[in-house]
Parts: structure tokens; C-alpha cells; sequence
């Protein structure tokens, strides 16, 4: 079952490169310290001096988590903390250094270190959130499907390649979204971490827990709702069926004004009456009838909402609903031959045969090659009270169904026996399109199609004309014996 997509969003982040704010004087020692140590191994990484940079950084780290225990209204000493446990990779005390800075910033109205102090969390948010996705198109590149079972050796090392990927994609959105909590695209692209392997639970937990940070947030709204529906379809791909009409019933209830809840509902419904028997059978085809319908009224032109329908009713013997549902059908498409022959079968049953014989008739002429057509307009006469012209439309089924194309008709007709009805009507008629060569019961015939005139002539083994079918103009029906036709 094709998958519903989960959207990435936005396109990588550009890296924003961080701030330096100038020392503070006459503060306290830790916290000066402290400042000093990031300036200094800043300056070192720079130069590619990892050994000194590495040492420092450490340093900055515990002289500023001194500063902090004892002078936590230090705005600008909490913003270089927040810096320096970015450098070390500590994501969630860096978000919070981050978040304490700017209140105590904002406390004293210093805008121009709040705008420092966000430059500098973005940057390193950047950072993060571009090799997480950088991560998950590796893992898309090596091995697409996720959810696909690996079919080789080789299909199961790319797999594997791609689970590495999709760990660190993970590890490095975990990270962005520590760092700034409410930007819903780090959210949305850790969901799309688990949603790509088919961990829908995971993806849905994460956004749902997205939401009660940003409400209302579109984009994560509409990825939740795509994960919601792939969950659903995974259930469906394992015949989970009761589940998955729970949770498509869920939707429906939330947004009874989508079509695509209404359709997905019923095809669940679809697909679980066919595996079921009986009363069950026939009331879970009657429930995608329904359900396909109600998208219909969503979506009046969408033709194949109304077909659905209409075979789901049928299939429920539900001839008036499924009658209502292929007329329809037909005001979108008039020449879809299967709802025409559909429509057909339920209008018998319902006997009204005038109206089924037209229906089908109208198949007929639109492919009048096709044998079911004619085996299906034939028995519809019989039931509707008209022997010859069952026995016509029956005959054309017979030789199209069990006899053989002449290769070569022009020849197959000039060998009619002289005198014959066969010869006579080549004289009269000329040659016809195709000849069909047969043989029942030990006797042996032929069946000459003139398809352009609408006719067929069925003569013996001797030429001799045993049967005329003429379609040029449907016959009349009368009131229909018990029962119905079939196809």
C-alpha cells in the first residue's frame, strides 16, 4: 500500500555564525574566568589547536557553572555558559543556559546580548539540525523502503547502513531540539526519523508532544495526521482490520469533512469483508458502500469514489443503493462498460429490465468484441422474457468464447459451398470482418462477424444460415422471471 508522505519541510538551515561579546568588568572571578576561557579556546580551535582548545573548553565550562551557583543574574556570563556546553555537546544544559540568559538579559532590557545570545543558539541549532538531515538522505539514498524486508545480503548491509544513518539523524535532532524545544521543523524532522522506519507510534508520540509546545502549529498538525493515516495503513498491510477501522473511525470523527478519511475507512472495510463470511461479509461491503459514498458527496467528481461504491453495495446485494451509486458513476464517465454492466445486473434485479437492457446493450456497442458482454445482454433477455434475442446474443458469446479466427478470412469466405447461404451472403454482403471457425457436439460451423453493420451469421458445416444475431438496435424485455442476471 502506497504510503502517505511525511514531509522534511523546510530546506537545510544555513549555519549562522556565532557572536562575540566583549568581557565584562568588575564581576565575579569565576564568572570572568570563565568568559575568558571560551574567548581563549575559541581562538585556539580556530588556529586547529584541538589539544588547547579541548582544555579550555573544559575549563570555561566548570568556572562558569561556578559563576553561575554564585551569581545566577549574570545574563551575559549564562549566555557564554550556554556557549561553551555547546562546544562540549551538551545540548539540554546549553538550552538552558540559553533560555536563563535571556530572561536575566531581558531583566536588565540589554537587547543587543539577547540578539547575541539567540545568534549563538542558532548557530549551534544550525549546526545540529543540518547533519540530521544530512543523515536521514544518506539513509534514504542507501536504502529507500525501510519498512521493506531486505530481499539479499547485499539489500541487508544497505539496510544497516541506513539504520546507522538514521541513529545519527536522530542523535543530531535530539540535540537541535534540546537546544530550542519550540521550533516545530526540528520536531517535525525527528518524527520523520521514526515515521521513515515505520515506527509511527514513536513519530506520533514525538509530535504530539511537539504540539503542546507549539499549538496549533500547521506543519506539525499535518505531519501528525499523515503519520496517523500511515499507521492506519500499516495496520491495513497487516490485516489488522478491526484496528485500523478504529483508528480510520478516530479520523473520520475528527475531520468528517475529509474525503480521504471517509475512502480510507472504507477500503478497510473493503478488504475485511473478504475475509469474512456471510452476514458479516455482506454488512462490512454494505459499510464501504456507505463510507465511499459520503466521500463521494465530498468529492462529486471523482468517478471512482462513486464506482467503489457502488460494486461495495453491490457486492452487499444492496441493488438500489448500488443502482444510485453506478448511475452516478456514469454521469461522470458514459462509457465505463463495467459500471454499464454492473448497472445492468442491478437493474435486473431490481426488475427493471427495460433500463437494464439498455444499460448493456450500450456495453455491447461500445465493445461489441467483448464475449462477457454478450453472454451477460443475452441472459438479461432471458430473464426479462425475450427467447430469441437471448438466443442471438447467447450464440455470439459461444463463438467468440470456444471457436478460433480464421488467419485468413477473405480465403475462408470465398470457400463458402456454391449455392449455400453462406455464399449467397457473400455475394450480398461481401466479406465480413472476421469469420470465427467452431465445433459442438460433433458439428462443425462458422460465425461471420460484420462488426461495422452490427450482425453476425452463424451457418453449418454445409453453409447452410442457423442462427442471425442483430445488434444494430437492442430488443424488448418483458417482466423478469425471479432472480437475476449474472455476468
Amino acid at each position: 500500500m502506497t504510503r502517505h508522505g511525511f514531509s522534511r519541510g523546510l530546506a537545510l538551515a544555513g549555519l549562522i555564525g556565532a557572536g562575540f561579546a566583549g568581557q565584562a568588568s568588575a564581576r565575579n572571578p569565576h564568572c570572568a574566568g570563565g568568559i575568558q576561557y571560551v574567548v581563549q579556546a575559541t581562538r585556539d580551535k580556530d588556529r586547529g589547536n584541538m589539544e588547547d582548545y579541548a582544555r579550555e573548553i573544559g575549563k570555561a565550562v566548570q568556572q562558569l557553572e561556578a559563576c553561575l551557583s554564585e551569581d545566577p543574574a549574570d545574563g551575559e556570563a549564562l549566555g557564554y555558559l550556554g556557549w561553551a556546553y555547546a562546544e562540549v555537546e551538551s545540548a539540554g544544559p546549553a538550552g538552558r543556559a540559553f533560555d536563563a540568559s535571556v530572561k536575566a538579559l531581558e531583566a536588565k532590557g540589554d537587547l543587543k546580548k539577547i540578539d547575541w545570545v539567540n545568534t549563538n543558539r542558532i548557530h549551534y541549532w544550525g549546526i545540529w539540525f543540518n547533519d540530521g538531515i544530512g543523515k536521514i538522505t544518506l539513509a534514504q539514498q542507501a536504502y529507500p523502503d525501510f519498512c521493506k524486508k531486505p530481499e539479499n545480503d547485499a539489500d541487508a548491509t544497505l539496510r544497516g547502513e541506513a539504520e546507522k544513518a538514521y541513529a545519527g539523524a536522530e542523535g543530531s535532532l535530539l540535540k537541535a531540539s534540546l537546544l530550542q524545544p519550540s521550533d516545530p521543523r526540528t520536531v517535525r524532522n525527528l518524527a520523520s526519523v521514526h515515521a521513515l522506519q515505520c515506527d509511527f507510534a514513536k513519530a506520533e508520540a514525538i509530535l504530539k508532544q511537539g504540539l503542546e509546545i507549539s499549538p496549533g502549529d500547521s506543519s506539525l498538525t499535518e505531519a501528525l495526521r499523515n503519520v496517523r493515516i500511515n499507521m492506519a495503513n500499516k495496520l491495513v498491510d497487516e490485516k489488522r482490520y478491526d484496528e485500523a477501522a478504529a483508528f480510520y473511525g478516530e479520523l473520520v470523527k475528527s475531520e468528517p469533512g475529509n474525503a480521504d478519511h471517509h475512502s480510507s475507512l472504507a477500503g478497510v472495510y473493503f478488504s475485511r469483508a473478504q475475509t469474512v463470511k456471510d452476514d458479516a461479509r455482506k454488512a462490512d461491503f454494505h459499510r464501504a458502500g456507505e463510507e465511499y459514498a459520503k466521500a463521494g458527496e465530498l468529492r462529486p467528481g471523482d468517478a471512482d469514489l462513486a464506482f467503489n461504491s457502488a460494486l461495495s453495495y453491490q457486492n452487499s446485494q444492496d441493488w438500489a443503493g448500488a443502482e444510485t451509486q453506478w448511475a452516478k458513476t456514469l454521469k461522470l464517465r458514459a462509457e465505463d462498460t463495467d459500471a454499464l454492466s454492473a448497472r445492468g445486473q442491478a437493474l435486473v434485479e431490481l426488475k427493471r429490465c427495460g433500463e437494464a437492457v439498455q444499460a448493456v446493450y450500450k456495453a455491447v456497442s461500445i465493445k461489441p468484441r467483448d464475449p462477457v458482454l454478450h453472454r451477460q445482454l443475452g441472459a438479461i433477455y432471458g430473464k426479462c422474457g425475450n427467447g430469441p434475442k437471448s438466443t442471438e446474443e447467447l450464440m455470439i458469446y459461444w463463438a467468440l468464447s470456444k471457436g478460433q479466427p480464421a488467419a485468413d478470412v477473405a480465403s475462408a469466405a470465398k470457400g463458402a459451398r456454391q449455392g449455400s447461404d453462406a455464399a449467397k451472403t457473400l455475394a450480398s454482403d461481401g466479406v465480413p470482418e472476421q469469420i470465427y471457425q467452431w465445433e459442438a457436439d460433433e458439428q462443425k460451423g462458422e460465425s461471420w462477424f460484420y462488426w461495422d453493420k452490427k450482425l453476425a451469421l452463424h451457418f453449418d458445416v454445409a453453409g447452410k444460415l442457423s442462427q442471425k444475431s442483430d445488434w444494430s438496435q437492442a430488443g424488448g424485455a418483458a417482466t423478469p422471471a425471479p432472480g437475476g442476471a449474472r455476468k
